[in-house]
């Protein structure tokens, strides 16, 4: 599970359904949620993640999707299995981690040090816990 620790910005809710951003870095994060704690509100830390699984990586990557999630990075390390490959990536100084088809791996011709864009969606994203001071 990759962690990132990050700032809510903004939470928008309308009846039971609640959008939420949050300040990575330089970063925004956005994430959808039925259920949000009465405790998060804007300038709350907290963790949150993001399944390898839930992440797609694009190479050459130009135009608009409706991910709302999209993080450029560098690879760092590639782990080639069978059927499934991992990939990891620097993104500002965190090692976020891919998993994808070994095909897609070899059709991407993807390498180290190759700068590439994680996408994912804003319901992939989920908060694991609150950071207190």
């Amino acid at each position: 599970m990759n962690k990132l620790e990050a700032i809510v910005s903004k939470v928008k809710s309308k009846d039971s359904l609640n959008l939420v951003s949050f300040s990575f870095k330089s970063l925004m994060l956005s994430m959808i949620s039925l259920d949000l704690s009465e405790k998060i509100k804007e300038g709350t830390k907290v963790i949150v993640s993001v399944k390898p699984t839930n992440i797609t990586i694009a190479k050459d990557f130009e135009g608009l999707l409706s991910s709302s999630n999209k993080l450029k990075g560098k690879i760092i390390f590639i782990e080639e299995g069978e059927l499934l490959s991992s990939v990891t990536c620097d993104i500002l100084g965190l090692s976020i981690q891919s998993m994808i088809t070994t095909n897609s791996l070899k059709q991407m011709n993807l390498s180290l040090d190759e700068e590439i864009t994680l996408l994912f969606k804003a319901s992939d994203l989920s908060i694991r816990e609150i950071v207190n001071d």
